[in-house]
This record gives structure tokens, C-alpha cells and sequence, in this order.
């Protein structure tokens, strides 16, 4: 219906009276037709007509939703969630093996009393975890597949054992440190940061130091973490890595984009260089 956009301030025009839309209109919806005419006269005399309810609900600001840490294990969250925005974040997956399960168990209870509990999702990190809306994830996914296609596929060593909190100090992390050659990894934050710069995102860590946490405790519990603790860890890492020496190792054939609960792979290409 074209009463509420279309107006005229010629003299020109036909009058509502001469249109033919208009004629038809009034037969069809005696209602609608009552009310297209109403609003035709305010418009024209200036007055600024409300929104349909309908529309507004389009274009309403997020509302913000109230955060239960209890539901998350005692976690806060490091933004606060607003109806409409995604939790997105870039890694690569780290799908461990028994072994490395095994190892991680040991490495968690050498830390009790300290209740660190495993990591769910292993993966070495590429991004902060930033919020965005849902109509940016297509085209910034589309964007970053783009930029890793021209990036090579890499091999990642672990070496040693790290604890992390987060910026928040509201979490602690028992991690591995991860290497690769050259500056690959380097390479990879760079295209994620090029891609978040489009649409303000947050860039990632300046210097960054790469690893996969495989363990958290709530709050930011290192100092309470001997160096004697932290020997003992470093010792039960370099001896299952020298009795499974394929431990230290592991491919690198895409990153993930997760945002929300979607996935978006982002595949690296097949040709090698220097990193």
C-alpha cells in the first residue's frame, strides 16, 4: 500500500479523488481505506506519524541479558551479552589423542587442592573472542576464508607448560606453548586481525604468546602456584614427549571461525614455503 510513502507537493498531482488506486482502494477495504486517508492528511499538514509496532521490533537495540555464573561454572563474562550479538572467535581445533588425555588428567591433579577443571575445546587461539552481529558473520567469514586460502597449511610443536589468566584475571589456565616454523602463526593473526580492522573489531595480542589451554581455575590462582609445582609439570610433559615423541607434534590444515554455535572452516593452502 503506497499511502504512507508516496505523497505530493505538487498541484499537479492527481487528487485522491481522480486516482484510480485511490477509487479502488475505497472499494475493496472501506477500513484500510479510512485509515490511508487519515494518515494522507497528516502528512500532509506535517505531523509525524508512530511507527507500526511491527516495524519497531526490527530495529529495537539489543536488550541486555542477565548473566548467572552459576550456570557457567562459576564464570563471568568477559563482554556482556546483548540480545542480537554473536560470541565470535578464530583458532585452529587441537583434537587431542588418549594419550594426551591421559597426560592433561596428570597435569590437572598435580595442581589439586586447585580445582582446575579440562578444557572442552582445545584449540590455540588466533583472536580475542569479540561480539558481533548477526549480519556481519556471512560476509566476515566469506572475508577470512578468502585471506586463509592464500596462506599455507603449517605443523605446530608443543613444547612446555604455562599458566595464563585472562584479561579480567577473573580465570587461570594451565597451558602448552605451541611453536611453528618461521612466523606462520604470525602470519595467520595478521590476516585475522586485517579482517576484524573492517569492522572495528579488536585486534589480537601485540606480541602474542601461542598455546592451547588444556585447564582453568576460577579467579587468577598463580601465585599460589609453586615453582616446585610448576618443575613437576614441565617434568611429566618432557618425559611423555620423549616416550611419544609424535605427542609434540600435530597438522595444521585449516583454522575455525566459531560464532554463536556455527562453525565456518577456513582452509589454508596446499602450497609449502619458509612460513
Amino acid at each position: 500500500m503506497n499511502c504512507l510513502v508516496q505523497y505530493s507537493d505538487s498541484e499537479d498531482e492527481l487528487s485522491d479523488k481522480e486516482d484510480p488506486d485511490y477509487i479502488g482502494m475505497k472499494r475493496k477495504n472501506p477500513t484500510n481505506f479510512k485509515v490511508c486517508t487519515e494518515n494522507n492528511k497528516k502528512l500532509r499538514s506535517g505531523e509525524i506519524l508512530p511507527l507500526p509496532d511491527s516495524i519497531k521490533t526490527l530495529f529495537s537495540s539489543g536488550k541486555k541479558r542477565e548473566d548467572n555464573p552459576e550456570v557457567h561454572e562459576g564464570r563471568i563474562r568477559s563482554f556482556e551479552h546483548l540480545e542480537g550479538n554473536w560470541a565470535t572467535h578464530v583458532g585452529v581445533s587441537y583434537d587431542p589423542d588418549e594419550r594426551m588425555i591421559e597426560l592433561i588428567d596428570e597435569l590437572l591433579k598435580c595442581l589439586r587442592p586447585l580445582e582446575f577443571k579440562p578444557m572442552k575445546d582445545l584449540h590455540l587461539s588466533l583472536s580475542r573472542t569479540v561480539a558481533i552481529r548477526h549480519h556481519w558473520i556471512q560476509p566476515l567469514t566469506d572475508r577470512l576464508q578468502r585471506r586463509f586460502k592464500m596462506l599455507p597449511k603449517t605443523c605446530c610443536e608443543i613444547s612446555s607448560v604455562k599458566l595464563y589468566t585472562n584479561d579480567e584475571k577473573t580465570r587461570t589456565f594451565l597451558s602448552l606453548t605451541v611453536s611453528a616454523p618461521g612466523d606462520i602463526l604470525q602470519q595467520y593473526t595478521k590476516a585475522v586481525d586485517e579482517c576484524f580492522e573492517e569492522y572495528k573489531l579488536p585486534k589480537y595480542y601485540e606480541n602474542p604468546s601461542f598455546h592451547i589451554s588444556i585447564g582453568w581455575c576460577l579467579k587468577d590462582v598463580i601465585p599460589q602456584i609453586s615453582e616446585e609445582t610448576l618443575n613437576k609439570l614441565q617434568d611429566l610433559v618432557d618425559n611423555a614427549m620423549e616416550e611419544y615423541p609424535e605427542l609434540r607434534l600435530f597438522a595444521v590444515e585449516e583454522a575455525i571461525c566459531k560464532s554463536g554455535n556455527k562453525q565456518f572452516p577456513l582452509p589454508l593452502s596446499d602450497f609449502t614455503g619458509d612460513g
